[in-house]
């Protein structure tokens, strides 16, 4: 690790309180942790390390799966997406991996293997699923030892009483009830939200990292990443000084300036506007100018002790993530997922 590295510090303990809300809230169903992504961002391997006793993992990604083989993870383990290949068919089956059947042809990639199968309904979301008139045909096609249950997925879950919700709902459990298999259809916003924890498995994702999957009503979670940077410069410029390329932002008055070592090529998005907060020693300071590739300029206050070595928070336990994905317009999932990977991984609160 060099100093000039930001570093992405992961609570683990705040991870397991996270998953131990999604259990709580479904105490009678299996869990499956959807560590996609590379655990959104936070490292898949120390992750799934910390959630062992989760029943099973689930990944998007063939490549995902096979690196948590290789780290000796023995969990079952989900293809939420299947395999759309006879070569990922035939991988599915080295690496003892799960899939989800979607789409009536991914039964051609199945034909030469065994695998245990996951039948994904369509139900609302309009995205991955089995229509109805095609459910028959592709359960009837994988023997019953190799069919491990119906999913589906929420597509308004984010607000809980959204009608559509019970409407989903009433078509899952008409097919659960037809082809008697057990069955889940909630991820985070529904766990917290109470649908479908009733049913057999659940599938936590971004709440497992302390997100909040609602945007007008707390969840009880902490944030799991806190992604920090250290200062690399600090100087003074007058008044009617320019700061970054194109000179977008001018001194108003003498001015202390601190240069942090990370931008856009570390996932801090290009598009943080002038005036995003960021915390250094507990203090307020401000984005001022463009983001750049590798730096980001803030504006502190002329009392300020910020000194070469210190460490800024861009987001975590003072500055909420979900409130950075509002001030550049996206949402916190897609800046966890995008922290690359030269921003050191530091995990802390490992639990005994």
């Amino acid at each position: 690790m060099s100093d000039f590295d930001a570093r992405a510090v992961i609570r683990l303990d705040h991870l397991r309180h996270n998953f131990n809300k999604a259990t709580e809230a479904a105490p009678a169903s299996k869990v499956m942790a959807v560590i996609k992504a590379n655990a959104y961002g936070h490292g898949a391997l120390a992750i799934a390390e910390a959630i062992r006793d989760a029943d099973a993992f689930a990944v998007a990604r063939v490549k995902e799966a096979i690196e948590l083989r290789n780290a000796g993870f023995d969990h079952p383990i989900t293809l939420l997406e299947g395999v759309v290949t006879s070569e990922g068919a035939r991988l599915a089956k080295d690496y003892d991996l799960d899939v989800v059947i979607h789409h009536p042809q991914q039964i051609e990639h199945l034909k030469d293997v065994s695998l245990r199968c996951w039948f994904k309904i369509e139900t609302g979301m309009n995205r991955l699923g089995l229509q109805d008139d095609q459910l028959d045909a592709v359960a009837g096609a994988v023997p019953r030892s190799q069919r491990l249950g119906l999913f589906s997925h929420f597509s308004d879950a984010d607000d809980p009483e959204h009608p559509k919700n019970l409407a989903q709902r009433q078509r899952f459990d008409r097919w659960r009830n037809r082809l008697e298999l057990p069955g889940g259809m909630s991820g985070s916003a529904a766990i917290l939200g109470g649908h479908g924890t009733d049913l057999e498995w659940i599938r936590p994702g971004i709440m497992l990292y302390g997100i909040n999957p609602f945007s007008t009503k707390p969840a009880p979670l902490k944030p799991v990443m806190k992604l920090e940077a250290p200062v690399i410069s600090v100087r003074e410029v007058s008044a009617g000084e320019t700061v970054g390329y194109g000179s977008r932002w001018v001194a108003k008055t003498q001015t202390k300036l601190a240069v942090l070592a990370i931008g856009y090529a570390d996932g801090y998005p290009r598009e943080m506007p002038t005036g995003t907060p960021v915390r250094i020693h507990h203090e307020d300071a401000q984005v001022v100018g463009r983001i750049s590739m590798d730096m980001l300029t803030v504006a502190v206050s002329t009392e300020s002790k910020v000194k070469v070595g210190d460490w800024a928070e861009l987001w975590g336990d003072q500055l909420s993530v979900e409130s950075m994905g509002e001030r550049c317009g996206t949402i916190a999932y897609t800046l966890v997922c995008g922290v690359s990977q030269r921003v050191d991984r530091v995990y802390v609160g490992q639990q005994d």
